[in-house]
């Protein structure tokens, strides 16, 4: 698996309360019409969202969801494409990989992101690696290594 910068939703991002993914992605080149987008046509697309190197203390349970909207911020006509439900705390520990799941093909709106639902009070700890990858089938026995990691 190999992940670049423009298809990551969140690098290490700290969820502690509610709130959307650090990155959202424009599907439309060059600001184009706000209309609706293909992904995944012709082109398997999988989510992988994985918990970072610190577990999630405190809070109860984690709900991510993938959305896609007429705007930036993830409200305007949004619609939820995928939707882990309410993930329990205690199975948020270290580099658990929560959703790896490939996405119907099919139209998103313009803007494509996540938004992370904290249920129970704040979480302490924990952080999150998320993006839109081509292959998931390389994800089954494969190396982490540090950014920047070069061969």
């Amino acid at each position: 698996m190999i992940l670049d910068t423009q298809s990551l939703f969140s690098d290490s991002q700290a969820i502690t309360v509610t709130a959307n993914s650090t990155n959202v992605i424009d599907t439309l080149p060059s600001g184009g019409p706000n209309t609706k987008s293909g992904i995944g046509d012709g082109q398997d697309i999988s989510l992988f969202v994985q918990v970072g190197l610190n577990a999630f203390t405190g809070g109860t349970s984690l709900q991510i969801q993938l959305v896609s909207a007429d705007d930036s911020a993830l409200s305007t006509n949004a619609q939820v494409h995928y939707d882990t439900g309410a993930i329990a705390q205690a199975s948020l520990s270290a580099k658990t990989r929560l959703i790896a799941v490939a996405l119907p093909h099919g139209k998103y709106r313009r803007y494509l992101g996540l938004k992370y639902t904290v249920v129970g009070g704040p979480m302490t700890a924990g952080t999150v690696l998320a993006a839109l990858i081509e292959d998931i089938q390389t994800l089954n026995g494969t190396t982490d290594y540090a950014k920047g990691f070069t061969v």
